[in-house]
């Protein structure tokens, strides 16, 4: 469940998807992005999952499919930005440990759009 310890601001947000591991959200208008950020990296597979998987239901159910973004993850070595794909296939941690991996996609398919949004009123 998402936790209700939610702050919103104009162009940032802070949420714990897990207790005690904050996920902060910072929207760039200029270059239309948006970044996630993680404390623990150890629930950022799991993060990048849930956000993924919650843009797609937004993106379907309310926004008609018109929605299009390149997700990007960084690699911690060389602090540089890596498509979501070349990061897969070099299973490139802490966004793709397999060991969680597999836990992370069956909490995934709980995930409900409309619990999600209630939790943010």
């Amino acid at each position: 469940n998402v936790n209700t310890n939610l702050k919103l601001y104009e162009n940032f947000g802070s949420m714990e998807l897990e207790k005690g591991s904050p996920v902060h959200l910072l929207e760039n208008k200029e270059v239309q992005s948006i970044s996630v950020y993680v404390e623990d990296d150890s629930s950022a597979g799991k993060v990048l999952t849930i956000i993924q998987s919650m843009l797609l239901k937004v993106n379907h159910d309310v926004m008609g499919a018109g929605l299009t973004w390149e997700t990007c993850v960084e690699n911690v070595t060389s602090k540089e930005l890596v498509s979501l794909s070349d990061a897969q296939q070099q299973k490139l941690s802490p966004w793709f440990n397999s060991d969680i991996q597999s836990e992370t996609e069956k909490y995934t398919q709980k995930v409900d759009l409309d619990t999600f949004l209630e939790s943010l009123s």
